[in-house]
C-alpha cells in the first residue's frame, strides 16, 4: 500500500483556485489492486483540483498503454487507454447520500486518497475487445484455430448422426 501513498492530496493548507497535479500509474499500481491481468502499463493521470469554500471539483484527464494478451492469438499487444472523468468532494454529514461522482467527506477531513477512483476510472475505460490490428495477430496460432474449427464443422455430434436420416414426407 505503500506505493499508494503518491495518490494522497493534502487540501487542508491549500488556497482556494485551481491546483494541478500530475500521477503515474504503472504496473505496480494495479499489483496493489490485486490486477495481474496487464503485463505491462503505463498511464498519465492529469488533474486539474479546483478548490471552492465548500465543495472541490476534481477534472481527471488520462492517456497511456496497457499490454495485455491479445484476445485472439494470445501475444501481448499494446492498448491504447485514455478518458476523461469528473469528481465532487463536498463536506457534510453522511446522511447524505454518495453518487458516482461526488463524494461526501467528513468536515474534519483533511486529505484524500484517490488511487481507488483513479484506479475505477481507469478500468472502466479499458476497451472490452482487446486484439491486434487486422494481420498483425501471430499467423501460426490463427491457422491453429482455424484448423481446429474446420475440424469441429465436419465432424457431426453422435447424439444427432442417427436424425440426418430420418426422411421428412410432405
Amino acid at each position: 500500500m505503500r506505493a499508494l501513498s503518491d495518490f494522497i492530496i493534502k487540501f487542508e493548507g491549500l488556497k482556494q483556485g485551481t491546483h494541478f497535479y500530475e500521477f503515474d500509474v504503472d504496473t505496480k499500481f494495479f499489483e496493489e489492486f490485486d490486477c495481474f491481468e496487464f503485463d505491462k502499463a503505463t498511464i498519465n493521470v492529469d488533474l486539474e483540483f479546483e478548490k471552492q469554500s465548500t465543495m472541490m471539483l476534481l477534472n481527471f484527464d488520462f492517456y497511456g498503454t496497457v499490454t495485455v494478451p491479445c484476445d485472439r492469438c494470445l501475444d501481448e499487444v499494446d492498448v491504447d487507454i485514455e478518458g476523461e472523468e469528473k469528481l465532487i468532494l463536498k463536506f457534510g454529514s453522511e446522511s447524505y447520500q454518495e453518487t458516482e461522482e461526488i463524494i461526501i467527506l467528513p468536515d474534519s477531513a483533511f486529505e484524500i486518497n484517490l488511487a481507488a477512483n483513479i484506479y475505477e476510472f481507469i478500468m472502466v475505460n479499458i476497451p472490452q475487445k482487446r486484439v491486434h490490428d487486422e494481420g498483425l495477430c501471430n499467423q501460426d496460432v490463427i491457422s491453429e484455430l482455424e484448423k481446429i474449427e474446420e475440424k469441429e464443422d465436419n465432424e457431426i455430434d453422435p447424439r444427432w448422426s442417427t436424425l440426418k436420416d430420418i426422411n421428412i414426407k410432405k
